[in-house]
């Protein structure tokens, strides 16, 4: 906001050059409507937690209004809430586009923001007919955040916009009306998003042996960024000669945010034993997130994290990826809440991670993620990776 006061006497060149000073700073708009969140098409129920609108914006109205503006919708109803939630996406951007970068929007209901609804009711697992008290089952009760405070608090989403949809419970308390979504949707002008190649052009599949690819020393990157987000996140020096060789013939894609403050390199590697005709005949390039780093300014703020990670599983690798982490590694909380499942390897300090659906213990698909996660050769120049 700025300030209306001024002396309308006053004529001089330096009264007319001075800007008006600010009053007040805005950091946060609250949009309250029953429809509540920005839903999710294809996704019933389901709503965008966070929507980072230099990269989503577009890509989320079209969804909403088609190519040519209307309602991709049949019911009357429907296509009426679906103007609204178009409405108040644009209007958030619109209100954001004339406040500081760090100011945020939040998209929620009347009943969420006044605290009004219905505590959550869940059966207790561990109780059943025979229960002690000779009842069927107990039930507890867990009271739903407030959207609305918690983003006064943190400035971010009730629940983080990376977590699987299964465990990030909506955040509404009572039956849905027609094109309602529930839950709560906190927007940013975030950070643009770059990923190369663009999985719409070029999707990410394993290359032909000896067809061309992409590189780190393609002009695209700008390496010299790309190695430093790298060392100040990991806090080592890389080896950057070592790293080239290794993962130049076998990259799958580089997805980076913003100015290089967050990144993932991720390659196809060949289970032991394989060469590259027989992995590219047999199926059998293993999708390997090799490095994932975000400036330490950056960590914990900004959804930078999430905005990379989100890239990664929606639209680079759906079918699924693997990694491993160190087992002492103070981000492996990070990783379990987000991966659809985890192995401590026997015999080193790596536990693996995999976002690829229904994997069981015995799966093929699983002992490749496993000859990966213990071949690949860490590039530090530190040589600090033979501890592990």
């Amino acid at each position: 906001l700025q300030g209306v006061q001024s002396n309308t006497t006053d004529t001089s060149a330096e009264a007319d050059a001075a800007p008006p000073k600010p009053i007040a700073l805005v950091e946060r708009i609250i949009l309250l409507d029953p429809l509540g969140a920005t839903p999710m098409t294809g996704r019933p129920g389901a709503s965008h937690r966070f929507i980072n609108l230099e990269q989503e914006y577009e890509p989320i109205l079209k969804e909403l209004m088609g190519p040519d503006g209307s309602p991709l919708a049949d019911d009357k109803d429907l296509r009426a809430s679906i103007t609204a939630h178009a409405a108040n996406l644009a209007l958030a951007k619109d209100a954001l586009a004339m406040l500081p970068h760090t100011s945020s929007a939040l998209i929620t209901t009347p009943d969420a923001a006044a605290n009004l609804m219905k505590t959550s009711f869940e059966p207790n697992e561990a109780t059943g007919s025979d229960s002690f008290f000779g009842i069927g089952g107990i039930v507890t009760t867990r009271r739903k955040k407030n959207p609305l405070l918690h983003n006064l608090l943190t400035d971010k989403p009730v629940f983080s916009s990376s977590l699987p949809m299964a465990r990030a419970p909506t955040n509404s308390g009572r039956e849905p009306t027609v094109g309602a979504s529930g839950g709560s949707t906190l927007l940013k002008k975030g950070m643009p998003l770059r990923v190369f190649p663009h999985p719409r052009e070029n999707p990410w599949v394993p290359p032909k042996p000896g067809s061309p690819r992409l590189r780190l020393t393609d002009k695209c990157i700008d390496l010299p960024r790309l190695v430093h987000l790298i060392e100040d996140s990991f806090g080592r020096k890389l080896d950057v000669d070592d790293y080239l060789n290794r993962v130049n013939e076998n990259l799958a894609g580089v997805i980076i945010a913003g100015e290089y403050e967050g990144g993932a390199i991720l390659t196809w590697e060949k289970p032991e034993g394989l060469d590259d005709h027989t992995a590219y005949e047999q199926g059998r390039y293993v999708p390997y997130l090799d490095k994932f780093a975000v400036l330490r300014k950056s960590q914990g703020s900004g959804g930078c994290a999430d905005i990379v990670f989100n890239a990664m599983v929606r639209g680079c690798l759906p079918d699924g990826v693997s990694w491993r982490s160190r087992k002492d590694n103070p981000v492996n909380k990070w990783y379990f809440e987000r991966s659809l499942g985890t192995s401590k390897l026997s015999g080193c300090n790596w536990t693996m991670f995999w976002t690829t659906p229904n994997l069981d213990n015995q799966s093929p698909i699983l002992r490749d993620y496993e000859s990966v996660c213990r071949g690949v050769e860490p590039s530090w120049a530190d040589n600090k990776h033979i501890l592990d």
